[in-house]
């Protein structure tokens, strides 16, 4: 997802709250049509799709007005209010936090369609609250960098990283506003804005633009979007940990496979067999031995499978990081 995209839906989302606040103040299905539902979509939980977004959840004896679904699951609920209306006090008056809490949906969450309030409703102890702004107020680049808490792969990892503190900076103009020109973590931009070019930390490279030559050894490390890293040391080692780490995630499980590589290949089976029925010669298995991984590769292949194996997913490759010889 290009930042620059989601700094323009809500700049777009800006505008429409200084002109037709008054209006969206009166009805919240219009809070939801002109706000609400573009920013949710913007952030991958696109509402027409019935696989990522259920309307009017059943929530206990109330609903939420929004499911957003991670393999069938709520990863989310999300109560929506007309623009300007309390939300604190209606935090409390709402049974959907108390319901999701019950029904071990780990997170919550209440918006006007320019205040947005997120909670972690695992944590006893300490501040559940792991976002709350205004888009309103506030520069749209930053407003974008903490709604990344809601971004698709994010959220549905159960993790979710915060984006408030850039791993590094683009060195533009300090004044300008658009995401071309700010601090961009690493792990949220799938594509370089405007043609600017990030630097990567020293000796990190991204899965998406990793190009082994021959003869090269395998990279030392692997970082994920949840800031987890692990060793590799050997070329197998790439798929096979990025298949870890998504079942880890609940992203891949034994439901969601076979991963289809190549013509007649899989990177993951349900058994260690390709799609027309011969051995994998190399495997690993994981998930209690119900999904089995190809391991007998390439370098190159190694990277593609696991780029296959991350966009089967849903997670982009390019939020992956591998640490490379200088």
């Amino acid at each position: 997802m290009p930042l620059d995209d989601l700094v323009s839906v809500i700049e777009t989302l800006q505008q429409r709250i200084r002109d037709h606040g008054a209006t969206l103040r009166e009805n919240e299905t219009r809070t939801r049509m002109a706000l609400i539902d573009p920013l949710l979509t913007a952030l991958g939980w696109d509402v027409s799709d019935p696989a990522l977004v259920t309307p009017e959840y059943g929530a206990g004896d109330g609903r939420a007005d929004y499911a957003l679904l991670n393999e069938g699951r709520p990863a989310a609920l999300i109560e929506a209010k007309h623009l300007n209306e309390p939300l604190e006090r209606a935090r409390h008056q709402d049974q959907v936090f108390g319901y999701a809490r019950r029904s071990r949906i780990k997170f919550a969450g209440i918006t006007d369609g320019n205040i947005w309030v997120l909670e972690d409703l695992s944590v006893f102890e300490g501040e559940p609250r792991i976002l709350d702004i205004s888009i309103e107020n506030m520069p749209s680049y930053e407003c974008a960098l903490k709604l990344l808490m809601l971004w698709r792969p994010n959220l549905a990892s159960a993790q979710p990283v915060q984006a408030e503190k850039p791993l590094f900076a683009f060195s533009l103009e300090p004044q300008a506003t658009s995401a071309s020109t700010v601090d961009v973590p690493l792990e949220f931009l799938s594509v370089p804005t405007h043609g600017a070019t990030p630097q990567e930390p020293s000796g990190w490279i991204r899965l998406s633009e990793f190009n082994p030559p021959t003869g090269e050894n395998a990279p030392s490390l692997i970082r994920f979007l949840d800031g987890s890293t692990a060793e590799i040391g050997s070329w197998k080692r790439i798929p096979l940990t990025t298949a870890q780490w998504l079942y880890s995630q609940q992203l891949l499980t034994a439901e969601n496979i076979p991963v289809p590589s190549g013509t007649r290949g899989f990177a993951a089976n349900s058994a260690p067999v390709h799609s027309n029925g011969s051995p994998m010669p190399t495997y690993e298995s994981i998930g209690d031995g119900r999904i089995f991984i190809n391991v007998h590769l390439s370098a190159r292949a190694a990277r593609e499978n696991a780029k296959k194996l991350l966009n089967h997913c849903g997670v982009d490759p390019s939020t992956v990081q591998l640490q490379v010889e200088q």
